[in-house]
C-alpha cells in the first residue's frame, strides 16, 4: 500500500513539474527558457564585469580632476554619496522585481513591462532603447577624441601620424564600431570574454594609478594642455603628493569656468557630469536573455558592481585631494597620464573603459531592440527584427538594426544636443522602475513575494521621486523633452498594442483603492442633497434593449449603473455553466461597444420572480446600491433585433486600430447573446410574476421606473431646440396632497432635469404639464407649479392642459383613455415622456385589469417612462 502511495506521490509531483514548465515556456517566466542555448553567462561576466566597466566609463580617468577641482572634496564626497543613494534606491527595486519570478530578455524593459504593463513598458523600453543608442555612440566619440588626443598629427602625446580634420574622425568611429559590430554578431560569450580582458587592463591601470599616488614624489614642471587657452602654457602646475595643505586648499569648492567649455562650473553642472558615471546600472540587467540564472545574477552582481565602484570613486578622490593641487586638476583634466610613473597606461585605460562602454550599451542596445519586437510593441514596424536569431539564439538583425542607428549617429556631428539624452533617458528609466516596484507593493498582490526582501514601498517612492528631480537637476529642458516624449509614447503605445497577457498594476491598484474607498462608503450619512440616481436595469435581452440602454447611461448623472439579467436555467444542467460564461463575455462585450459606463449582474434561477428579487437585493457593493430599478414594458408584440441590425448598436468608430480591433473582437462576442423568443412559446414570465416584480420594488423601498416604446427612441442632436421632454407628474387619479409633498411627482421633475441637463439632451426643451379641470384653476396650478420649480432650480416651461368637463364622472378605464388621448394630442414633437405610474392592486386578482390600464395609459405615446417614487430626492436646503 506505501508502495502505491510513493508511485501516485512520484506521478503527482512530476505532472506538477511539467506543468509548471509548461507555463513557464507560455508565459515567458519559467524555467522552460532557462535551457535556451544562449543563456551562458554567470554573474561576474555577465552582470558584475559589464555594470562596474559602464559606470566607470569616462569618468574615472579623464573626469576626476573636473569633479575635485571645482566642487572640492567636501562637495564631491556629497556628490557620489548621493549618485550612490538615489541609485542604490533604485537597484534595490531591480532587485525585487527580478527576484519575484524568472527574467527574460529586455532588462530593464522586461521588469517594467511585465510589472506595470506594455503601454508603460513599451515606451521606456523605447526610451532606454535610444538612451543606450546615445551612450554608446556618446562613449564612442569620446573614445575617438582620446585616440586623437594621443596620435592625433596636430597635438598627439604619443605621437603625430593620425589626420584629425574633415571626416577623419567618423572614418575612426566607424572603424572602432565595425570591431564592435563583429563582437556582438559573434554573441553575448565574446563580449564576456572581451569585456573581461578591458576588466583586467582597467583593473591593473587603476591599480598602478593609485600605486603611483603613493610612490610620486612631488613634481613642478606640468604645464596646461595645449587645449587650455585660459592659462600661458609656461605657467608651471604642480603635484605636491601626499600633503596636508593640499588638502585643506580642496576641501571647499571653487565653481570657476571650465577651460574647455568656457562656462562658469555651479554644483548643477558638475553633479550632472559626476552622475553619467552611475548610468550604466542596468548594464548587467540588459543582458538578462544571456544569464544562467538571472533572478540571482542581476542582484547581486549589480549591488556588488554599485558599492565597489562607490568606494573606488571616493578613495580616487581622496586620493587627488592630497596629492594634486587645485591649480592642477582645474587646468589639466588629464593630469593623471602626466603624473603617472607608467607612460601611457592611464590613455590605454582610458581606451579600454569608453570601448567597453560603448560596447555594453551597444549589446544592451540591440537586446532591449529584441524584446520589443518579440512582444509587437510597435507591429510590424520590427516584424523583421524577431525573425532574425542564430543558431545559438543571437539576435543578429536587432544587433545589425542598432548598428545601423549608431553609424547614423555618428555621421550627425555633434551631439550637444542629444548627449544629455542619455542621463535624463537613463533617469527616467530608473524612476519607472522605481514606480513599478512601488505600484507593486501598494497594490498588496499574493503573488508580488520576491526572495530579495532588503527593499520597502518608501525606498521606491525615494528611488522614484529622486531620479524624477535628478532629472531636472541635470538638465531642466531636456528632462521636460523626455518626459513629453514618454508621454506620447505611452498613449501611442496605449492605442496600437493588444492588449497582454501579462496583466496591469493599474486593476490592482484600482480594486486596492476601491476596496479602501467603499468601506469608507457609509451609507448612514447619505443626504438627500447629494442624491443621484443609481440605476439597476432589470433586461430580459440586450437584443432588443439597445436604445433604452444608452438612454439610462445617460441618466444615472454619475450614479451606479448594473445591467441584470436572470437566466431561466440550472447550474447542474450540462452544459449551462460553459453556456453562462458565453453570455457574460457577450454582456460585457456589449457594453464595451456602447460605450456606456456599467456593471453587468447575472442570477441564475428557474423562476424568473426569484431571479430578480436576488438581482434587487444583491446588486451592488457596500454602500454603492440601486436606488432606482427600472424594467421594460410587459408586451406581447414582436420585438426589434438592434443587434443583428447594419446600423443597430449606436457606438462610434474608434480613430486607433487597438480600439478597432477591441471593438471587431467584442463584435464577434456580441453575436453570442441569446436570440430572442417568440410570443407564442411560452413566456418567460407571467402576468402575475411582473405585477409581482412592481410590487417587489416598492415592498424594498426602491423608485421604480417602466419603460415603454423605447425601440422607437431617436436621440436629439444638441440644437434640437423644437423638441421636448414632457413630464406629466400628477396621477390619474390626484389626491388631494400638494405635489410638493408627493415623492413621485418630485422624483419626475428631478429625473426629467438630469436627462437635459446631458450632453445632447441639453438642446431640447423641458416641459411640465399641468393638468386642470378649468383655465381658471389652470391658472393658479401653473403658477403653483412655477414657484416649485424656482424653489428646485428647474429651469423648465409650464403648460395648461384642460382635462375634458366629463374626466371625473368617466368610469376608470375610459379615465385612462381620456388621459391617454391628451398626452398624444400634445406630443407631436416629444422625444421622452415622463408619466406618473398608478401604484399595484393589492390583489393578484386584479393584476390583469391593472397591467391593461398601464397599456392604454402609455398606448401610442412617444418613448415613455412610467414613474414611481418612494424616497425623497429633492431639497432646497443649502
Amino acid at each position: 500500500m506505501s508502495e502505491e502511495k510513493e508511485s501516485l506521490l512520484r506521478a503527482s509531483i512530476q505532472n506538477l513539474s511539467k506543468s509548471v514548465q509548461r507555463y513557464g515556456v507560455e508565459s515567458g517566466l519559467g524555467p522552460g527558457a532557462a535551457a535556451d542555448s544562449r543563456k551562458t553567462l554567470g554573474t561576474f561576466s555577465g552582470v558584475f564585469v559589464p555594470c562596474t566597466l559602464s559606470m566607470f566609463s569616462a569618468i574615472l580617468f579623464l573626469r576626476m580632476g573636473y569633479i575635485v577641482g571645482y566642487g572640492g572634496v567636501i562637495d564631491t564626497l556629497i556628490m557620489f554619496t548621493l549618485s550612490f543613494f538615489i541609485v542604490m534606491m533604485t537597484i534595490l527595486s531591480v532587485c525585487a522585481i527580478s527576484t519575484n519570478g524568472a527574467i527574460e530578455g529586455g532588462g530593464a524593459y522586461f521588469m517594467i513591462s511585465r510589472s506595470i504593463g506594455p503601454e508603460f513598458g513599451g515606451a521606456m523600453g523605447i526610451i532606454f532603447f535610444f538612451a543606450q543608442i546615445f551612450g554608446s555612440t556618446v562613449y564612442l566619440l569620446g573614445l575617438v577624441d582620446a585616440i586623437v588626443d594621443s596620435f592625433g598629427e596636430d597635438g598627439g602625446n604619443f605621437g603625430k601620424f593620425l589626420p584629425e580634420h574633415g571626416h577623419w574622425k567618423n572614418l575612426y568611429g566607424s572603424c572602432i564600431l565595425l570591431i564592435m559590430l563583429f563582437v556582438v554578431l559573434i554573441g553575448a560569450e565574446m563580449f564576456a570574454k572581451t569585456n573581461l580582458v578591458i576588466f583586467a587592463i582597467v583593473a591593473v591601470t587603476l591599480v598602478i594609478n593609485i600605486v603611483n599616488f603613493i610612490i610620486q614624489k612631488p613634481i613642478n614642471d606640468l604645464h596646461p594642455p595645449s587645449d587650455n587657452s585660459m592659462l600661458n602654457h609656461t605657467v608651471n602646475l604642480t603635484y605636491t603628493s601626499w600633503s596636508r595643505e593640499t588638502f585643506l586648499e580642496n576641501r571647499a569648492q571653487n565653481y570657476t569656468i571650465d577651460y574647455t567649455t568656457k562656462r562658469t562650473t555651479s554644483f548643477e553642472t558638475v553633479f550632472a557630469v559626476l552622475f553619467t558615471g552611475f548610468t550604466g546600472v542596468f548594464a548587467g540587467s540588459n543582458m538578462s536573455g544571456d544569464l544562467k540564472n538571472a533572478s540571482k545574477s542581476i542582484p547581486f552582481g549589480t549591488v556588488l558592481s554599485c558599492i565597489v565602484s562607490y568606494f573606488i570613486y571616493i578613495m580616487l578622490s581622496l586620493a587627488i585631494a592630497f596629492t594634486c593641487s587645485r591649480t592642477l586638476i582645474q587646468n589639466d583634466y588629464l593630469f593623471l597620464e602626466h603624473i603617472c610613473k607608467v607612460p601611457g597606461i592611464t590613455t590605454v585605460g582610458t581606451f579600454s573603459v569608453t570601448f567597453s562602454a560603448s560596447l555594453g550599451a551597444f549589446i544592451g542596445a540591440s537586446r532591449i531592440l529584441e524584446a520589443l519586437a518579440l512582444d509587437d510593441i510597435l507591429g510590424s514596424l520590427l516584424s523583421v527584427v524577431k525573425k532574425g536569431r542564430s543558431r545559438r539564439g543571437n539576435p543578429w538583425v536587432a544587433v545589425v538594426v542598432s548598428w545601423v542607428f549608431l553609424q547614423a549617429l555618428l555621421f550627425v556631428g555633434s551631439l550637444n544636443l542629444i548627449a544629455p539624452f542619455v542621463a535624463t533617458f537613463s533617469l527616467l528609466t530608473y524612476a519607472t522602475v522605481n514606480m513599478a516596484c512601488l505600484a507593486l507593493d501598494l497594490a498588496g498582490a499574493p503573488n508580488f513575494r520576491p526572495t530579495f526582501v532588503y527593499f520597502n514601498k518608501y525606498t521606491s517612492l525615494v528611488g522614484f521621486v529622486s531620479s524624477i528631480v535628478m532629472a531636472f537637476v541635470v538638465n531642466p529642458v531636456y528632462a521636460s523633452t523626455s518626459f513629453g516624449i514618454s508621454v506620447m509614447l505611452f498613449v501611442f503605445i496605449m492605442f496600437r498594442t493588444p492588449g497582454s497577457s501579462w496583466g496591469y498594476i493599474s486593476q490592482a491598484l484600482i480594486f486596492h483603492q476601491v476596496r479602501k474607498y467603499l468601506l469608507m462608503l457609509d451609507t448612514r450619512k447619505d443626504h438627500v442633497k447629494f442624491w443621484r440616481p443609481s440605476i439597476l436595469f432589470l433586461c430580459k435581452n440586450p437584443r432588443t434593449c439597445i436604445p433604452s440602454i444608452s438612454f439610462l447611461n445617460d441618466m444615472k448623472k454619475g450614479g451606479l449603473y448594473v445591467i441584470g439579467t436572470n437566466i431561466v436555467g440550472d447550474l447542474r444542467e450540462p452544459g449551462f455553466v460553459s453556456k453562462l460564461e458565453d453570455q457574460n463575455m457577450a454582456w460585457l462585450s456589449l457594453v464595451q461597444v456602447l460605450g456606456v459606463k456599467a456593471f453587468v449582474e447575472t442570477t441564475v434561477d428557474r423562476d424568473v420572480r426569484n431571479g430578480i428579487q436576488n438581482l434587487i437585493m444583491t446588486a451592488g457593493l457596500g454602500g454603492m446600491t440601486p436606488n432606482t430599478v427600472v424594467i421594460g414594458f410587459y408586451d406581447t408584440s414582436e420585438s426589434k433585433d438592434f443587434v443583428s441590425e447594419p446600423d443597430g448598436l449606436p457606438c462610434k468608430k474608434p480613430l486607433f486600430s487597438k480600439l478597432r480591433r477591441n471593438q471587431s473582437d467584442s463584435r464577434g462576442h456580441i453575436d453570442k447573446l441569446p436570440e430572442i423568443e417568440t410570443h407564442t412559446n411560452n413566456s418567460r414570465i407571467t402576468v402575475d410574476s411582473y405585477i409581482g416584480v412592481i410590487k417587489d420594488v416598492m415592498a424594498l423601498r426602491k423608485n421604480l421606473c417602466i419603460l415603454r416604446h423605447f425601440d422607437k427612441l431617436k436621440r436629439p442632436s444638441a440644437s434640437s431646440s423644437a423638441l421636448f421632454i414632457d413630464v406629466w407628474p400628477v396621477p390619474p387619479h390626484p389626491a388631494q396632497t400638494h405635489i410638493e409633498d408627493d415623492t413621485t411627482s418630485m422624483f419626475l421633475l428631478q429625473l426629467s432635469c438630469i436627462l437635459h441637463m446631458v450632453g445632447s439632451w441639453g438642446g431640447t426643451r423641458l416641459r411640465v404639464m399641468a393638468i386642470s379641470p378649468s383655465q381658471t384653476m389652470g391658472a393658479t396650478e401653473r403658477v403653483q407649479l412655477e414657484g416649485i420649480l424656482k424653489i428646485l432650480r428647474i429651469e423648465a416651461h409650464v403648460q395648461t392642459v384642460i382635462q375634458p368637463e366629463d374626466y371625473e364622472t368617466l368610469p376608470e378605464v375610459q379615465k385612462y383613455q381620456s388621459l391617454n388621448q391628451t398626452v398624444r394630442e400634445n406630443s407631436q414633437n416629444t422625444v421622452v415622456t415622463f408619466m406618473y405610474l398608478p401604484r399595484p392592486p393589492q390583489s393578484e386578482d386584479r393584476n390583469l385589469d391593472y397591467l391593461e390600464k398601464l397599456t392604454i395609459l402609455s398606448e401610442d405615446l412617444p418613448p415613455t417612462l412610467l414613474v414611481s417614487g418612494l424616497s425623497k430626492v429633492t431639497t432646497t436646503e443649502l
